[in-house]
């Protein structure tokens, strides 16, 4: 609908244009066949002209109404119900989709129509008017064969007037010889001119676009135009010349009057005879202005900057059934009622109402919920909190043409003043008085805007919303004239529109001294080793107590700082020989550009893993932003995982959890790392065990049976510097494993350079059998696992292993570890 409106009124403008150039350049000018031409083609260019989009790359007057309130707000108003109503003591719900309501668009379309019809319905009329007229003179009609038409007697029911080839001429006109002759020689110039297909044109256009006033002032012209064309033909005549003009002055209106015919006195006399009596010279330079107003108003018209910020909505909502269904489950926490709305392009990423008569609305995505009966404070809060619970139903994300986001560039926008200051102006203009009716403890507003390439801001919006009062005064001081300025961004050294978002912390002026929650713990007291008989439990998603960053989306580690922490952290040699391990959680704090400021330790596994993390932090590259802020905090989870160990202090979900982790394996080989010299190194004993066809277990690690095997064992051996000459091989393989795939695992052996293998029994287990861990195959437990179990090495997407310190998460079962494999 935003589009044919904006199409309607980019249409009418246009044609506002080419009608004031017709009055004032061709309107007195006695071009008749050039302004016939002007006047026929031009309501096709304006149409043309707001349908043709020629993108440029300058800055240009709009007379465009996209993005503009008045579109939005037809679009905001234009809602429909998807859920029906929730409430107390009933609750009603629908199986499908609301019968709407109409809109205003719906009304307007309906008015439309009907006028539409009506018209129609009145040119049809007409021309069955027309018809009886021409059936009732037929069989006295007269073909005069030298001017080509038929003259059709009308009996007096009509005026004189032509149609196509037809002249309808009434024989009880009290005129003389001469007078008739007159008449009837500026019909014949309407039959050869052709004047009837221009007025039928421009009648089906009048009717089709009733609602432009310009185009019947428009079609007026015409019909003048046309009177003044045979007119002029008939003044040729030198004998005619003098009487005509009296003749037009004698006439008046007689009759039935229809629309679709060329009438002898149907145009104003004054008109016609100013211009019969004018002798004026064609004034050339009128007409040749033409061209440049033309082409002016087809770049006003169909040119469209390419800097126009112009923004597009993606929606992402939940399935109907699931709303309705946890609305209603709402029910049974919260006493009030609820309704669902759907709303069309709604400028907010989300908006939370004032309580106004025990009702509030909230607008998230593109749902709207409107709770009633909220009668107490407390049913109040507790609306608020299901609003954090009614987020993920609907998420809207902004798409912007001509602006690209605030990580991509090179050099990102910011105030002139600075972040903190500009933050400062921002929270000022908040009363502190609305803060404490909003939320007890304060809150925050995220805000997302445009810096455009003049470094002003546009397209505002709500990302996160703290009330509307809030809302509107923040996005008000935004573009408010008095607002800081702000620096331009660029990419490749060119100026460049750019997405900020920026989060603003309020604080109840009340509530300071509590507000904070510290929970970083002491590096003394939380150290995990595995020879304590109880192991330290893992703080539970500590990035819902304290702010995190990285959680939310507002930053990434990036792949600079992912590469720089897999290449230069390494596990502590002597933390694998006390099978000490775990993860550390390091809360980070960086700067507006992701650059660290702060690193501390909210969990701590040991002193040596908190000294290597801090040495390769200390240069480590800054971290990406996505939305812009003054600073960041956010936790890191570093797991360190002892390859080969029956015991690893590691949870799963951690990336789940706080948004990304960075995993560090170490190796039990490596308590034992064999010297250079092969003859003073001790020999040591590492299980081989095929497990199936395609797949053995080298030392606890799982490696394909393929013609890269013997690659990926001198990989591991090279790694931890380990001489082949003194490995021993404790070889086994299950049940059923053909003697092609033992061959192979020995080829790649002796491919390494390791020489003694012992042999076991087919099917033998390395170890005891009691001790062997448990497989955990996509989700089903195999504590004896056969061939048949395992799946085809192709389709394994992880191996992981959990050591027996997690039996409160599997179970007793786990007392060995489990293998945990996920196929695709």
């Amino acid at each position: 609908m935003a589009a044919i409106i904006n199409f309607i009124w980019q249409s009418i403008i246009c044609l506002l244009f080419f009608y004031a150039f017709y009055w004032v350049f061709l309107k007195d000018e006695k071009t008749f066949v050039f302004n016939r031409i002007y006047l026929l083609t031009t309501p096709f260019l304006a149409i043309a002209f707001s349908l043709i989009e020629i993108p440029v790359s300058f800055e240009k007057p709009s007379i465009s109404l996209e993005n503009t309130a008045f579109l939005k707000a037809l679009e905001f108003d234009a809602q429909k119900e998807i859920a029906g109503t929730y409430g107390l003591p009933e609750v009603t719900v629908t199986g499908s989709r609301l019968p709407t309501l109409w809109g205003i668009t719906d009304y307007l379309l309906l008015a439309y129509l009907i006028v539409a019809i009506f018209l129609f319905a009145k040119f049809y009329w007409q021309f069955l008017q027309l018809k009886q007229i021409l059936r009732k003179g037929w069989y006295q009609t007269t073909f005069i064969l030298k001017d080509n038409y038929f003259k059709v007697p009308t009996f007096g029911l009509t005026p004189v007037f032509s149609y196509f080839d037809k002249i309808f001429w009434d024989d009880e006109l009290e005129l003389n010889h001469k007078e008739k002759k007159q008449i009837l020689n500026h019909e014949i110039e309407h039959v050869k001119q052709k004047h009837t297909y221009d007025v039928i044109i421009y009648q089906i256009m009048c009717n089709v676009f009733w609602f432009n006033p310009i185009i019947h002032l428009m079609q007026k012209a015409l019909i003048d135009l046309h009177e003044f064309q045979a007119d002029e033909s008939v003044i040729k005549d030198l004998e005619l010349k003098d009487s005509y003009p009296k003749l037009v002055a004698k006439m008046a209106f007689q009759g039935l009057d229809l629309s679709l015919g060329n009438y002898f006195i149907r145009s104003t006399t004054l008109k016609r005879i100013q211009m019969m009596k004018a002798n004026r010279k064609t004034n050339w330079f009128k007409l040749a202005m033409l061209v440049p107003l033309m082409i002016m108003v087809f770049g006003l018209i169909s040119m469209k900057s390419n800097n126009s910020i112009i923004s597009f909505n993606n929606y992402s909502t939940l399935p109907i059934s699931f709303l309705k269904n946890q609305i209603v489950a709402f029910q049974d926490s919260i006493a009030v009622g609820i309704k669902l709305k759907n709303v069309k392009n709604p400028t907010h990423y989300e908006s939370i109402g004032k309580l106004k008569h025990e009702s509030l609305n909230v607008q998230v995505g593109e749902l709207s919920y409107e709770f009633t009966g909220i009668k107490n404070q407390q049913e109040y809060i507790k609306v608020l909190n299901l609003v954090e619970s009614l987020r993920p139903n609907s998420t809207l994300n902004k798409k912007y043409e001509n602006a690209y986001p605030y990580y991509s560039i090179d050099h990102k926008p910011e105030p002139k003043i600075g972040w903190d200051a500009w933050e400062n102006y921002l929270t000022n203009q908040i009363p502190k008085e609305l803060i404490d009716e909003i939320y007890i403890n304060g809150g925050s507003v995220e805000l997302e805007f445009v810096v455009d390439q003049e470094a002003k801001i546009v397209s505002p919006s709500i990302k996160k919303s703290l009330g509307e009062e809030v809302d509107q005064i923040l996005l008000a001081s935004l573009i408010d004239t008095k607002a800081p300025a702000w620096l331009t961004g660029k990419k490749d050294n060119e100026i460049v529109a750019v997405v900020v978002n920026a989060k603003i912390e309020l604080e109840n002026p009340n509530q300071q001294n509590d507000k904070k929650v510290t929970l970083i713990s002491s590096t003394t007291n939380n150290r995990t080793s595995v020879q304590n008989t109880k192991t330290k439990s893992f703080p539970e998603n500590l990035a819902i107590e304290l702010r995190d960053d990285l959680k939310s989306g507002a930053i990434t580690l990036g792949n600079s700082f992912k590469k720089h922490m897999a290449k230069t952290l390494s596990f502590p040699k002597e933390t694998i020989k006390n099978n000490i391990s775990g993860t550390a959680i390091v809360r980070l704090k960086t700067n507006s550009k992701g650059r660290l400021t702060d690193i501390s330790f909210v969990n701590s596994i040991d002193q040596s893993f908190e000294k290597a993390i801090l040495n390769v932090l200390a240069d480590a590259p800054n971290l990406v932003p996505v939305h812009q802020y003054k600073g960041y905090e956010l936790l890191l989870p570093i797991s360190f995982k002892i390859n080969g160990s029956n015991i690893n202090n590691i949870i799963p979900g951690l990336n789940e959890d706080y948004g990304d982790v960075i995993y560090i394996n170490g190796y039990k080989a490596e308590e034992n790392r064999f010297t250079s010299d092969p003859i003073e190194s001790k020999v040591d004993e590492i299980p081989v065990h095929i497990i199936k066809e395609g797949l053995v277990n080298f030392n606890g690690v799982i490696m394909p049976i393929n013609t890269s095997l013997s690659k990926i064992m001198n990989a591991y051996i090279r790694h931890f510097s380990i001489n082949p000459q003194s490995i021993s091989i404790n070889f086994s393989a299950e049940k059923d494993v053909k003697m092609g795939e033992v061959q192979n695992v020995q080829f790649a052996l002796r491919e390494v350079g390791i020489r003694k293998i012992n042999f076991r029994e087919s099917g033998e287990q390395v170890g005891n059998s009691d001790s062997a861990p448990v497989y955990l195959i996509d989700g089903v437990f195999f504590p004896n696992p056969k061939v048949m179990d395992y799946p085809n090495p192709e389709n394994i997407k992880t191996i992981s292993i959990v050591g027996p310190d997690k039996m409160n998460i599997y179970g007793s079962k786990a007392k060995n570890g489990v293998i945990v494999i996920t196929t695709n």
